[in-house]
């Protein structure tokens, strides 16, 4: 089974380098990426991602406005950041997933496998309502 792969960062060099990676070491998925979060909000209507891999950090809209102008949030998220804070704080908070950046390749093969594994639970609406109650001072 293909696995659909969303990238929505506004780096285009952590795009491509992401996206490499995806397709080196893993293998029966197919990767949409958009460096627009505004953008990627129809990109979720019609792919329909199974994992969207999200920078938290985007100027116009944050990764967490991006979610919550979503109708459906049925994937597994995984947050992809350079702020290490951010990651910690998302971890200790909920059981969304985060990969800090630059990408490493361990990581990313252990927390896509994870993800992979959780399946779509269907409480990312929840625990990203949680995540903004609680990070409001990242988020702006």
């Amino acid at each position: 089974m293909m696995l659909k792969i969303l990238i929505v960062d506004d780096e285009n060099d952590a795009i491509e380098a992401l996206e490499w990676k995806l397709n080196r070491y893993l293998n029966d998925i197919v990767i949409e990426k958009c460096n627009s979060p505004i953008e990627a909000i129809s990109v979720v209507e019609t792919f329909q991602p199974d994992i969207v891999f999200l920078d938290i950090h985007m100027p116009a809209m944050n990764g967490f406005e991006f979610l919550t102008n979503l109708k459906h949030l049925k994937f597994n998220l995984i947050f992809t950041t350079a702020y290490d804070d951010m990651a910690i704080r998302v971890s200790r908070l909920t059981d969304i997933f985060y990969i800090l950046k630059p990408v490493d390749k361990d990581d990313l093969l252990e927390v896509f496998e994870k993800a992979k594994l959780k399946g779509k639970d269907g409480y990312l609406e929840q625990k990203i309502t949680f995540l903004k109650q609680h990070l409001l001072d990242y988020t702006s």
